[in-house]
């Protein structure tokens, strides 16, 4: 925790309403509730530029404690640099955020070096030195052990502070084919979040 000086009270996080459960669909407006029409998939498929969800990036950008991702292509894209996945991601990351465990659990790929994850301690760091009265130091922390010890996951899924996120294809919504996301479940009703502390602290098998 931080110092800090005598009679400056912490921001109280904000308390919101549970999420409604809904399935949305990736498109090129940034998400829809409702099946792309034929047009609309080609569009997407052959755009080379595939829009993120929007209300993901919102939810992730209001995060009050915690945002946790699993998705093994998360900093790949199907095709491109990985900086330019980084910064769309580093985007949902605002230096205001108020969550401060953010983990984000994907694989190794030889295109996103060193220098390529150093950028989101840069952005915790500069997240902490934000706010004046933070209660916590914002903490980004990135492993890449998915695949070597936990090859059992296919599926891709967020836990944003007590919400649990369902994607068919790229967590966020980068995904360039036809894909749904599916949010609005209670994390722990459904043992995501024991699930995920099991294979974040797996580590690497020897």
């Amino acid at each position: 925790m931080k110092g800090f000086a005598p009679g400056i009270s912490i921001a109280r996080k904000a308390e919101r309403p549970f999420p409604a459960k809904k399935i949305l669909w990736c498109s090129q407006e940034g998400g829809q509730n409702r099946f792309p029409t034929p047009d609309e998939a080609w569009d997407r498929k052959y755009s080379g530029n595939p829009v993120p969800l929007l209300e993901f990036g919102d939810a992730v950008a209001d995060a009050q404690e915690r945002v946790w991702i699993v998705d093994e292509y998360l900093l790949m894209p199907d095709s491109g640099n990985p900086a330019e996945r980084i910064d769309k991601i580093l985007a949902w990351l605002p230096l205001w955020l108020a969550a401060s465990d953010i983990r984000l659990l994907t694989k190794q790929h030889r295109e996103v070096d060193e220098a390529d994850l150093n950028r989101f301690q840069q952005q915790a760091q500069a997240i902490s030195n934000h706010a004046v009265r933070r209660e916590k130091e914002c903490r980004i922390e990135v492993r890449t052990h998915l695949t070597k010890n936990c090859n059992f996951i296919h599926d891709r899924f967020a836990i944003i502070d007590d919400e649990l996120w369902h994607f068919g294809g790229t967590a966020g919504g980068f995904q360039a084919s036809v894909s749904a996301v599916s949010r609005g479940w209670r994390a722990v009703d459904h043992g995501a979040i024991s699930f995920f502390e099991k294979i974040w602290d797996t580590g690497e098998r020897k």
